[in-house]
């Protein structure tokens, strides 16, 4: 079959007298005729058509030709056989393939004649007039098989559609519309595109971004006050007895549990930022903690070979996993709360119920950092080796899917919430690296922090995740921009080595930090200080001796 479509581009006419538009008219880099067309397009999206009408007739401009306006009723109306012969006159991209336009217009009338029950007539649609096109071949056998629905319905849910009087048609028209040169057919809403491409630049431009107080305007350039970043130190938290080493903020944001060197768990009210519990007990050194799924549990690990689950609110250990044979780095829950995964120096990676019960191991490098995804479907490792090790999860089955490998020391692990990036801490070169995992690229580098000895844990902030913040050896936290990668922020305070950063995930602007100097730092907004009853005490020494790598 010979498919004949039109690629020339229809020229808008325009008009020299009357003060109506030259041709040549231009705003800069705008071409006003183009500006005009949109104007058109979106006052009668907003339903002002007199004034539409009235601007047409001043600028002797019109929004489309009359043979796209026909084309488009077309297919709004459901006259196949018009919408396919008006296609054949109208302009369309260089690189568009006329018969995938077809197709498309094929589909969605062997679509509407199934849910109107008319089999047989949407059977000859699909051997006569949609096959021969050789398009899609996949495609056709999904079609194919749903023939067989015995229902509308039916076929509305295997085809993951909604029918000829829902938006099928609208969507019908988007989808056409990559074909179509868009000098002839201006895509659908374009003015607000272009406006929200711009909002979307100025995000990117914006340093200090949070998007809950960000305002945008079409009178002025967006840009957040960088007063609105919490920078100040709202509370320093004294409880501990030596280093602290991992601080993690319950999912519901409500508690922060905190691990120190003097083998204590405290679990923090972040309302009142007072003791709830101190979970202590036959153990040693914890270094990582990691709050179930619905907050109701939380796992510690560190020094020693054991794993210990704890209900923190009341301060019970309900059962201690022992399997590994070396030190255990690292846990992360699955999403159903009853089970997860654990990561060790003795090369395996283990599975457990939390009845105690170990439910599968894998081999694996030597296992400094563990993260799962929150869909539970990919694990992420770092390793001894400099490498990443990117898992895929299912049923309960870790199979190793790539590695991608770091020229240096990786000392710790934080996935972005969508799971595609991994932001790591890498040593020699003292710089934190983030990694799209999907196409194994570096993106970004953030230098700055001095590491050189211990492991300093970094993590994303913000509401869009827009800032990264890490500790450091010369006892600051530093912030940087993601996108930009210049250090916005070096907040000092601390007085020795800052080894954990967590922010709140409660669309708040705060964060912890925790330190070798016996202390927790809650930084936020001067504002946020519940009782400006920030301690003043000097800072407490620490014990020689650190947890290195």
């Amino acid at each position: 079959m010979q498919i004949t479509i039109n690629n020339t581009a229809e020229q808008q006419p325009t008009h020299q007298t009357n003060g109506k538009l030259d041709k040549d008219d231009s705003l800069g880099r705008v071409r006003k005729g183009e500006l005009v067309r949109l104007i058109l397009q979106s006052l009668q999206d907003l339903g002002y058509r007199d004034a539409a009408d009235q601007l047409q007739r001043d600028s002797g401009v019109s929004l489309e030709s009359e043979t796209v306006g026909q084309f488009r009723q077309a297919v709004l109306n459901g006259d196949w056989a018009l919408a396919e012969s008006l296609l054949s006159t109208l302009a369309l991209v260089p690189s568009a393939n006329p018969a995938e336009a077809i197709f498309l217009l094929r589909q969605q009338r062997f679509l509407e004649l199934l849910e109107a029950r008319k089999v047989m007539k949407a059977l000859h649609v699909l051997r006569n007039e949609l096959q021969p096109l050789g398009q899609q071949v996949d495609r056709l056998h999904e079609l194919s098989s749903l023939i067989l629905c015995s229902s509308a319905a039916d076929v509305k849910s295997q085809a993951q559609w909604d029918g000829a009087n829902g938006t099928s048609r609208e969507n019908l028209l988007i989808e056409l519309q990559r074909f179509i040169a868009p000098t002839t057919m201006i895509p659908k809403a374009r003015l607000l595109t272009l406006i929200n491409q711009a909002f979307d630049w100025q995000r990117r431009e914006c340093l200090y971004h949070d998007s809950i107080d960000a305002h945008y305007s079409l009178f002025a350039d967006h840009a957040c006050d960088k007063n609105r970043f919490p920078s100040k130190t709202i509370r320093v938290l004294e409880g501990h007895q030596d280093e602290v080493w991992h601080i993690a903020f319950s999912h519901n944001g409500r508690y922060m549990a905190s691990v120190s060197r003097d083998k204590t768990c405290i679990i923090w009210d972040v309302e009142t930022f007072e003791k709830l519990q101190v979970l202590s007990g036959p153990q040693e050194h914890s270094s990582y903690c990691a709050w179930s799924p619905d907050d109701t549990k939380l796992l510690t690990c560190g020094c020693d070979f054991a794993l210990r689950l704890w209900d923190p609110m009341a301060g019970q250990l309900l059962h201690t996993f022992s399997g590994h044979k070396e030190q255990v780095t690292s846990c992360a829950w699955l999403p159903d709360g009853q089970h997860f995964i654990s990561g060790a120096c003795d090369k395996t990676l283990c599975l457990w119920n939390v009845d105690g019960s170990m439910k599968n191991y894998w081999p694996a490098q030597r296992i400094l950092d563990v993260q799962i995804t929150r869909d539970g479907r990919r694990l992420v490792t770092i390793s001894y080796e400099k490498c990443i090790g990117v898992y895929d999860i299912n049923n309960f089955t870790v199979r190793e899917k790539y590695q991608i490998p770091e020229m240096e020391t990786i000392t710790s692990l934080t996935l972005s919430r969508d799971g595609r990036y991994a932001l790591v801490n890498v040593q020699e070169s003292q710089e934190v690296h983030l990694w799209d995992l999907d196409e194994e690229t570096l993106v970004r580098r953030y230098c700055g922090q001095k590491q050189g000895f211990y492991i300093i844990r970094s993590t994303l902030g913000g509401n869009d995740e827009s800032f990264v913040l890490s500790g450091s050896e010369d006892n600051c936290v530093y912030v940087w921009s993601r996108d930009h990668q210049s250090v916005l922020e070096v907040l000092e305070g601390h007085t020795k080595t800052v080894n954990c950063i967590s922010w709140y995930p409660n669309n708040g602007m705060m964060f912890a930090s925790a330190s070798d100097d016996r202390t927790i730092r809650i930084w936020g907004l001067p504002e946020d200080d519940p009782s400006s009853k920030a301690s003043t005490q000097p800072l407490c020494d620490t014990a020689k001796g650190k947890l290195r790598i």
